[in-house]
């Protein structure tokens, strides 16, 4: 009994090996599988850009005087309304005073025109009185001289008393047209006084310089006490909580880039995504020359990026979730028809067609994915075997 169980045991072992050797003569490639992976695939344009603030200034003195004091440095921060610097006031404030007294003397002077306006006018209105009444006379004594009732000398006095009537309402009116002369001159003179006023005291604003917005001081190209001519820069500012990135982008990209909807992707020196944004500002034309467009990108505050530093973006202008095989799986055939190989039931390569979309970051998107979720893919040592070759899955334990 013993030995019949040996016998038994030999015979098995023998019959294995039979069939270890009639499969032997069959080549086996060893390899790698997996399903479908889904990821999120991107179709990005890397791009540089030097970060530099939304706002930013050089501030000049508006008027030239002695600086007088300054009251900021390189590196502090201010908030808008904040003074920065005051250029010398007192001889300013005495010439506001001199423009005001000028306009009391301007006023005082137009009241008197009027007032002797008012004189002619009324002079001018008794003189036309006084014509009515020469008239009539005139006119009475004409009539009396033809009815022989009155001598020719008496109608001669009448007529010269009409004649100097005329005469007194001529001046009358010249007079008035005078005085007239005389206000509207006043009143011009009144006019220029107040522009001046409001010049000088435009001038005595304008000594002192105020920040236009919440920023930091990054330049001062003066000192406190020099002589500072109009229009010569003193500060240079930048508001650090407002970033952007300026890029030069291809004009094939024009029409798929949407400002307020195109995101970006800051990168780290790893070239992972550190921090998400989107483009603020699309030129709204293509540069002739160049054949690119120019556009804005807001830099998130969690990036921490600085004024005047180079990063790395990519802009995003297609994301989608979807599912992929790497991308050296996917094989290239005759009449450019793209495969890949998954395994069957009999551990034999099976191609299937694929249909390819994006490719990122070494993974190809299928976009046939449906109709293969359920299949195991052959990731690695694809390029050795072909339809119906024996297949062997790498790691996995050898048939006994």
């Amino acid at each position: 009994m013993k030995y019949s169980w040996l016998l038994a045991g030999i015979l098995f072992f023998a019959a294995g090996c039979e069939k270890k050797q009639e499969r032997s003569g069959e080549k086996t490639t060893r390899v790698t599988l997996a399903q479908l992976e889904k990821r999120t695939f991107q179709m990005r344009i890397p791009v540089q850009g030097t970060v530099q603030p939304v706002e930013f200034a050089t501030i000049s003195a508006k008027i030239g005087g002695t600086l007088e004091l300054l009251r900021v440095d390189e590196g502090d921060v201010v908030k808008k309304g904040d003074v920065l610097f005051e250029i010398d006031r007192q001889v300013l404030r005495n010439q506001v005073v001199v423009k005001e007294d000028e306009i009391r003397v301007r006023e005082a002077a137009l009241a008197s025109s009027q007032s002797a306006l008012n004189i002619a006018r009324i002079s001018r209105d008794i003189a036309k009185i006084a014509l009515e009444q020469a008239l009539r006379n005139y006119n009475r004594a004409k009539n009396l001289l033809e009815n022989k009732a009155i001598s020719t000398a008496d109608f001669e006095i009448m007529e010269t008393e009409f004649k100097k009537a005329e005469m007194d309402v001529a001046s009358a009116e010249a007079a008035v047209t005078a005085a007239e002369a005389e206000v509207a001159n006043a009143e011009s003179q009144l006019q220029q006084a107040r522009s001046n006023l409001e010049i000088a005291r435009k001038n005595l604003a304008d000594s002192v310089i105020t920040a236009p917005f919440d920023c930091v001081i990054t330049d001062t190209m003066v000192e406190e006490n020099e002589y500072v001519s109009s229009g010569q820069p003193i500060l240079r500012l930048e508001n650090h909580n407002q970033l952007e990135v300026i890029c030069f982008l291809s004009a094939v990209y024009y029409e798929q880039v949407v400002p307020g909807e195109t995101a970006v992707d800051f990168t780290g020196s790893d070239g992972q995504a550190v921090a998400r944004s989107q483009i603020t500002y699309k030129a709204p034309s293509i540069d002739p020359e160049s054949r690119t467009f120019k556009v804005k990108i807001s830099v998130p505050r969690s990036t921490g990026l600085v004024s005047g530093m180079l990063c790395e973006l990519n802009i995003i202008l297609v994301e989608r979730e979807g599912y992929g095989l790497p991308e050296s799986a996917v094989l290239l055939r005759a009449n450019d028809i793209l495969i890949a190989y998954t395994i069957n039931g009999e551990n034999r390569a099976q191609s299937v067609e694929i249909r390819r979309g994006i490719v990122d970051r070494g993974y190809a998107e299928i976009l046939n994915a449906g109709d293969l979720l359920e299949h195991r893919f052959v990731i690695t040592g694809q390029t050795f075997i072909n339809n119906g070759s024996l297949l062997t899955e790498a790691g996995a334990a050898a048939e006994e």
